[in-house]
């Protein structure tokens, strides 16, 4: 079973976004999204009903056709627009998106973001590049896409692994260990 769960804490706030109504749209959109995985990470990746992850695709599949129509009006959002949080929660929605083409569309655009500083992180940027490379049956670079094998997860393979601390470092990422530790703790499972 792949790992779809990313969840952030956001604390949404208004100011400075141009576009305010279309902030707060993300900004719900993003909520949705985290509701349902909040509640399969309190009982438990293992134990939740198939409804729920039911649940989620179907939010994700909504999220992702809206935010499809709101890239093809406004073209990809800034912090400018819609603030840092409006871009956190179209970020995250991309991640979270059961639309694979959309995911590499998304990509070099979501790049071009982060090298302009409009509002994506570098950890952010690496998490996408990393999902699409793995869709694409391609080692990712920076580690942080896992799959559960028998109760225990496994990062998908990794590229030059002995130097992927360095690639981590360069986007703000902990060590491939330190993460290790931390996902453990979240999913409250062993990491391979």
């Amino acid at each position: 079973m792949r790992i779809f769960l990313l969840t952030l804490f956001f604390s949404f706030n208004c100011l400075g976004a141009s576009n305010v109504p279309l902030q707060k749209e993300l900004q719900s959109m993003a909520r949705a999204d985290q509701t349902v995985r909040n509640e399969i990470t309190r009982i438990g990746l293992e134990n939740a009903p198939f409804e729920l992850f039911e649940k989620m695709r179907s939010v994700d599949s909504k999220n992702t056709a809206r935010l499809k129509a709101i890239v093809k009006k406004h073209s990809w959002v800034n912090e400018k627009s819609v603030g840092k949080d409006g871009v956190n929660a179209a970020f995250l929605i991309v991640q979270h998106s059961p639309d694979y083409a959309f995911q590499e569309e998304m990509l070099p655009v979501l790049k071009r973001s982060y090298l302009n500083g409009e509002g994506i992180s570098g950890q952010e940027l690496a998490l996408l590049t990393d999902r699409v490379l793995v869709h694409q049956d391609k080692q990712q670079v920076y580690g942080t896409q896992l799959n559960i094998e028998d109760g225990e997860l496994v990062f998908d393979p990794i590229y030059d692994i002995d130097n992927v601390d360095s690639r981590r470092a360069e986007v703000g990422l902990p060590s491939l260990e330190e993460y290790k530790k931390l996902i453990s703790k979240a999913y409250g499972m062993p990491v391979k």
